[in-house]
């Protein structure tokens, strides 16, 4: 575990180096998406431009059946709840840490915002999406669920937490 929190970190820090693939970006989402998408940080959009990358090669090596573009959007938007008030690479790194030496104690410091952003952003994207009210339930629960544990009959979701939490 430790190993792979080094490597997020490694992740993190190289990204403000490269430019964000607005190409891909383009193949999957509508402006509106976009101007959301947007809203991340600079390291924030190249995760979500990884996990979106994993999540379609999931499909394709599990051979799912789910349509490329809705996993893609769905991965893209997964942390969209972050464009409201977004960590930086120390402020996470601390977050992680705290959470793992406090067994998840700390989160009942949500009155900072940063912590209400670390263990509640998942939530506010879906309530974020719902608000365009094209996106249906199952959609909306990939994002809401991805960081939960709940056992939810979603395959969308699962193949968001997979790819997620390998990047």
């Amino acid at each position: 575990m430790a190993l792979y929190r080094v490597k997020q970190f490694v992740w993190a820090a190289g990204s403000y180096f490269k430019k964000i693939d607005t190409e891909f970006i383009n193949k999957y989402l509508d402006e509106d998406e976009k101007k959301l998408f947007n809203r991340l940080k600079h390291n924030e959009k190249h995760h979500s431009i990884r996990v979106c990358k994993d999540a379609i090669d999931i499909c394709k090596n599990k051979k799912i059946s789910l349509n490329t573009n809705r996993i893609a959007k769905a991965a893209l938007l997964h942390d969209v709840g972050k464009g409201e008030f977004g960590l930086n690479i120390v402020e996470k790194s601390t977050l992680v840490l705290l959470n793992s030496l406090t067994k998840g104690r700390i989160k009942k410091y949500d009155n900072i915002k940063q912590i209400d952003i670390y263990y509640n952003h998942a939530q506010k994207g879906a309530d974020i999406l719902k608000e365009f009210k094209t996106y249906d339930q199952e959609f909306l629960d990939s994002i809401r669920y991805h960081h939960s544990n709940k056992k939810i009959s979603n395959e969308l979701l699962d193949i968001i937490r997979e790819s997620d939490n390998k990047n």
